[in-house]
């Protein structure tokens, strides 16, 4: 069973006038096929976000709050633009937003573009690797060397240690699952050691689309709006704002686009109301009615002894 650990995210939801956090899906592409996330059977078509909308939502968070977290991720592998990545997280920190994040299966992030992202001024990166062994991890990341993900990190980890740096913050990310829970404990013992901190949630369902037994609060628990609704903005790569980050992945229930309307309209119209609804504890959207992600702020975090 799960350790819940939603006593701490409850108290801070609370209704904001912009989001709390923006991901912006810079690519809808990605070079593994994963065993948990849906993105290798996506039904919309894939692309890569142009300059043009990512300098808009830029522009935007940087007008009305520069607090505001951009996530670089949602359904593809960011590290796939190379160097346009880079350009786009300098231009994200040249602007004056305070977080700009990233999450990635670290498969091509070799030292030349660990160094990158390191000049880049890139707050955090979170990196998806979910085993200790090889022959866990290839069952799970399909497609993935364990070996040189594990090389990549390492080299990442020791730089940021070496020259005491205090950005990007670096969180290595283990999804428990059926395939790895066997795993859990020497991981946090091998990562630990090295130095690195971690952060251990179990695997979400992407609204319907795969099957997790970890999400196994009954529905009388649902007492609280769903954090991802409450505080984030999810925005595909052509511009649509979907209804939140993982149900609505497909974007078949989009409130708006970023390509003729502000994120501060679309936050503030259709997306309100259908926060209003979860406000009253009425969750009968179709994306919201057999969602389980609500649970989603289980995460724990595990940080090396000083």
């Amino acid at each position: 069973m799960w350790t819940a650990n939603l006593e701490e995210i409850i108290p801070t939801l609370k209704e904001t006038d912009f989001p709390v956090e923006v991901l912006a899906e810079t690519t809808g592409f990605c070079n593994l096929r994963c065993s948990m996330c849906p993105q290798k059977t996506l039904k919309r078509p894939k692309g890569e976000m142009s300059f043009d909308i990512f300098k808009k939502i830029v522009d935007e968070i940087a007008i009305e709050n520069t607090s505001t977290r951009l996530w670089l991720a949602i359904m593809g592998e960011a590290l796939l633009l190379g160097d346009r990545l880079i350009e786009m997280i300098m231009y994200a920190k040249n602007a004056g937003i305070e977080s700009v994040n990233l999450n990635t299966n670290a498969m091509l992030m070799d030292p030349d573009m660990s160094e990158k992202l390191i000049s880049s001024g890139l707050d955090e990166v979170i990196i998806g690797l979910d085993a200790v062994t090889a022959a866990t991890y290839e069952k799970i990341r399909v497609g993935g060397d364990f070996n040189k993900v594990v090389g990549n990190v390492t080299y990442l980890l020791e730089q940021i240690q070496e020259r005491g740096l205090k950005s990007p913050n670096l969180l290595i990310q283990f999804i428990i699952m059926d395939e790895n829970e066997h795993e859990v404990e020497e991981y946090k013992e091998y990562w630990l050691s090295k130095g690195a901190s971690l952060k251990i949630r179990p695997k979400i369902q992407w609204g319907t689309a795969v099957e997790s037994k970890y999400l196994d609060l009954p529905d009388s628990a649902r007492t609280f709006p769903c954090p991802m609704l409450i505080r984030n903005c999810a925005i595909h790569w052509d511009g649509t704002i979907a209804h939140c980050s993982d149900a609505d992945f497909e974007g078949n229930y989009s409130a708006g686009s970023v390509v003729t309307q502000t994120i501060r309209e679309v936050w503030n119209g259709e997306l309100a109301s259908r926060r209003r609804k979860h406000w009253d504890l009425n969750f009968d959207h179709p994306l919201c009615s057999q969602c389980r992600d609500w649970q989603t702020g289980r995460s724990l975090y595990y940080t090396p002894e000083k």
